[in-house]
Protein backbone atom coordinates (compact mmCIF):
# COMPACT_ATOMS: atom_id res chain seq x y z
CA UNK A 1 0.00 0.00 0.00
CA UNK A 2 2.98 2.37 0.70
CA UNK A 3 4.63 1.58 -2.72
CA UNK A 4 1.37 2.18 -3.94
CA UNK A 5 1.02 5.50 -2.73
CA UNK A 6 4.68 6.52 -3.19
CA UNK A 7 4.74 5.63 -6.44
CA UNK A 8 1.48 7.42 -7.48
CA UNK A 9 3.10 10.32 -6.40
CA UNK A 10 6.17 9.68 -8.28
CA UNK A 11 4.06 9.54 -11.38
CA UNK A 12 1.37 12.00 -10.91
CA UNK A 13 2.95 14.49 -8.53
CA UNK A 14 -0.38 14.18 -6.40
CA UNK A 15 0.10 13.20 -3.11
CA UNK A 16 -2.50 11.28 -1.26
CA UNK A 17 -2.90 10.50 2.47
CA UNK A 18 -2.61 6.92 4.50
CA UNK A 19 -5.01 5.46 7.20
CA UNK A 20 -3.86 1.88 7.76
CA UNK A 21 -6.51 -0.17 10.09
CA UNK A 22 -6.63 -3.10 11.48
CA UNK A 23 -3.88 -5.54 13.03
CA UNK A 24 -2.50 -2.55 15.08
CA UNK A 25 -3.00 -2.80 18.50
CA UNK A 26 -0.23 -2.04 20.17
CA UNK A 27 2.55 0.53 20.62
CA UNK A 28 4.92 -1.35 19.23
CA UNK A 29 2.65 -2.31 15.92
CA UNK A 30 2.50 1.47 15.82
CA UNK A 31 6.02 2.07 16.08
CA UNK A 32 6.82 -0.54 13.52
CA UNK A 33 4.53 0.71 10.80
CA UNK A 34 5.81 4.74 11.65
CA UNK A 35 9.43 3.16 10.38
CA UNK A 36 7.90 1.82 7.32
CA UNK A 37 6.43 4.62 6.29
CA UNK A 38 9.43 6.43 6.95
CA UNK A 39 11.55 4.17 4.66
CA UNK A 40 8.85 3.76 1.97
CA UNK A 41 7.08 6.99 1.37
CA UNK A 42 9.47 9.94 3.28
CA UNK A 43 9.42 11.46 6.17
CA UNK A 44 7.04 14.20 4.92
CA UNK A 45 4.12 11.52 5.23
CA UNK A 46 4.63 11.49 9.07
CA UNK A 47 2.41 14.20 9.45
CA UNK A 48 -1.59 14.31 10.85
CA UNK A 49 -2.74 15.38 7.55
CA UNK A 50 -1.23 12.56 5.23
CA UNK A 51 -0.60 9.45 7.80
CA UNK A 52 -3.22 8.63 10.57
CA UNK A 53 -3.77 5.52 12.42
CA UNK A 54 -7.58 4.10 12.59
CA UNK A 55 -7.49 1.81 15.55
CA UNK A 56 -9.38 2.22 18.52
CA UNK A 57 -7.51 -0.99 20.63
CA UNK A 58 -4.00 1.33 19.98
CA UNK A 59 -4.71 4.04 21.84
CA UNK A 60 -5.95 1.75 24.86
CA UNK A 61 -2.25 0.83 24.80
CA UNK A 62 -1.04 3.97 24.23
CA UNK A 63 -2.75 4.81 27.52
CA UNK A 64 -1.45 1.70 29.17
CA UNK A 65 2.13 2.40 28.14
CA UNK A 66 1.89 5.82 29.21
CA UNK A 67 0.83 5.05 32.65
CA UNK A 68 3.60 3.05 33.00
CA UNK A 69 6.01 5.26 32.20
CA UNK A 70 4.53 8.20 34.80
CA UNK A 71 4.19 5.55 37.66
CA UNK A 72 6.86 2.00 37.06
CA UNK A 73 3.65 -0.11 36.56
CA UNK A 74 1.17 -1.03 34.23
CA UNK A 75 -2.43 0.14 35.30
CA UNK A 76 -5.48 -2.41 36.41
CA UNK A 77 -7.40 -4.02 33.42
CA UNK A 78 -10.39 -1.09 34.25
CA UNK A 79 -8.13 2.00 33.91
CA UNK A 80 -8.92 2.03 29.57
CA UNK A 81 -12.26 0.57 27.95
CA UNK A 82 -12.27 -3.06 26.48
CA UNK A 83 -12.51 -3.40 23.07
Amino acid sequence: MLEAVRDFRAQTGVRIGVKPAGGIRTTKDAIKFLVLVNETAGEDWLDNHWFRFGASSLLNDLLMQRQKLATGRYSGPDYVTVD
